[in-house]
């Protein structure tokens, strides 16, 4: 498969959750209390050609998928392109045109990659702030959406920021390179808590152990980056 080199950012803790249950989850919630884990994902965001979510990363969060200010006006000012900014949805719910990743003012250019059973009526409002591609009948194929990526974008570094499902089909497709987790010194707990990889699960040998690349700590956060090979 000819696929982007991919980054995958997440802030977990200590009991491997990246979020609250359901019932306990707040728009405000933020896993890491310290300013260095945002500092850090902006930074990471900008090695990235193209910023990759899951719609249930968009209508809990909302997030922009933005550089930092200093390096937006940078690159505006040298002509450069702000990275992509996609988000993966099978049928569309809570991707409305309203979100900050639509805004041009925020960020580079927006793309929804969706599967045949987004509504056309949706399609014709997303048509209007994003560029759409639709990816199978019944759900997004990762695999070509990933050549797409390469292919039709020029993608050669894709950063995925969750969720835990997509994620997991990730590294089903074998296609994360590089895992970066902020530690961070909560316990949240919840059978239904979301973890970095949702799903059924993966075989005990099926995933290849990651080589610890890098280690930081700063306060009593712990900045981690773990490297994959596959065979």
């Amino acid at each position: 498969m000819n696929r982007p080199r991919i980054l995958v950012n997440f802030a977990s803790s200590i009991d491997g959750k990246i979020s609250t249950v359901p019932s306990e989850r707040r728009p405000s919630f933020t896993m890491s209390r310290h300013h260095e884990d945002h500092r850090r994902m902006r930074s990471i965001r900008a090695t990235a050609d193209a910023i990759l979510i899951g719609a249930g990363n968009l209508r809990a969060d909302d997030p922009d998928l933005a550089v930092s200010p200093d390096e937006r006006e940078r690159r505006r000012k040298d002509g450069e392109r702000e990275p992509y900014r996609i988000v993966v949805t099978t049928r569309g719910e809570g991707v409305t045109p309203d979100r900050k990743m639509f805004d041009p003012s925020l960020g580079g250019p927006s793309v929804v990659v969706h599967s045949a059973a987004m509504p056309a009526s949706l399609r014709a409002r997303l048509g209007d702030v994003a560029r759409l591609v639709c990816m199978g009948e019944h759900d997004v194929a990762t695999g070509e959406m990933l050549e797409w990526c390469v292919r039709e974008l020029g993608v050669r570094s894709l950063l995925c920021e969750g969720g835990g499902i997509l994620c997991a089909r990730l590294f089903a497709a074998r296609a994360v390179d590089e895992l970066y987790v902020t530690l961070v010194p909560r316990v949240l707990g919840g059978r239904d808590a979301p973890t970095l990889a949702e799903g059924a699960g993966f075989g005990p040998d099926e995933i290849p152990d990651a080589t610890l690349g890098q280690i930081e700590r700063v306060g009593d956060e712990l900045y981690l980056r773990y490297d994959f090979r596959w065979p």
